[in-house]
């Protein structure tokens, strides 16, 4: 389904009227169905981007995501890879939970006290873990302990998130891009949170939530449908052999 369709013969279906030029005015039904193709995106996470940071020992431990990535919303479900690569091009890929876990601060601070005392060190140091953090308008990857290279070592991250579509200006472009075809199914979606949007205009609360809910209903759907199918797999929050081995080699007595 392409732009100009949503926004005129499907929006006028939902409105209940064609009109174009006085209330709901082309640039508004325009507006409207990009807003719907945002939201829904943001809902599903229907739409995400793998992206590779190049990290230097200046960042002590924390990338701010906002600042390479203008389109960013969140991390998506996929785990962060940590990449070195000596100075004899050997690489060492560390992802997932036994190499590479996500933690939070509050894991931290239970199990790993001092954490935030680390420092960067002068010699090749690894990471263990990753962890998230927000500070006012900031949104901060952190790795602990903050890594750092040897001599001529190149590090870098790679990381799946969540991502704003880009916004439709074109009549014959299709949401989320012509090679998106499993998302066609799911056009209709947007239509009905523009005409969720639009009919505030009119000031029809009533027809609005109704919209709203019509929307709602495509988002639990299509997280209904692309959900894995089959039984969860519980883990364990805390490796135990892993600690037991790093509280071996830090014990002076060993």
């Amino acid at each position: 389904m392409i732009f100009s369709s949503l926004y005129t013969s499907r929006l006028d279906e939902e409105l209940g009227t064609d009109d174009s030029t006085t209330l709901f005015t082309t640039a508004r039904r325009k507006s409207a169905i990009n807003r719907g193709m945002r939201e829904f995106a943001e809902l599903t996470e229907c739409v995400t981007r793998w992206s590779t940071i190049a990290i230097t020992s200046t960042h002590s431990g924390e990338l701010d995501l906002a600042l390479p990535l203008s389109d960013f919303i969140r991390l998506a479900k996929a785990p962060v890879e940590f990449e070195y690569i000596d100075a004899s091009s050997n690489v060492t890929v560390l992802s997932g939970q036994d190499d590479l876990p996500m933690r939070d601060v509050k894991w931290l601070d239970d199990y790993e006290p001092g954490w935030r005392e680390t420092t960067v060190s002068t010699t090749e140091q690894l990471p263990q873990l990753t962890y998230t953090r927000t500070d006012g308008a900031f949104y901060y990857l952190g790795f602990w302990p903050p890594p750092s290279s040897g001599s001529s070592a190149s590090m870098s991250v790679r990381l799946s998130y969540v991502s704003y579509p880009a916004a439709l200006t074109s009549d014959t472009q299709e949401p989320y891009g012509s090679q998106r075809v499993d998302l066609r199914p799911w056009h209709q979606a947007a239509v009905h949170y523009g005409a969720h949007v639009l009919e505030k205009l009119r000031r029809d609360d009533q027809a609005s939530q109704a919209q709203l809910q019509q929307f709602l209903g495509y988002v639990s759907r299509y997280i209904q449908d692309t959900r894995k199918k089959g039984g969860q797999v519980i883990t364990q929050a805390r490796s135990y052999f892993r600690s037991r081995s790093r509280q071996s080699e830090k014990d002076p007595r060993t």
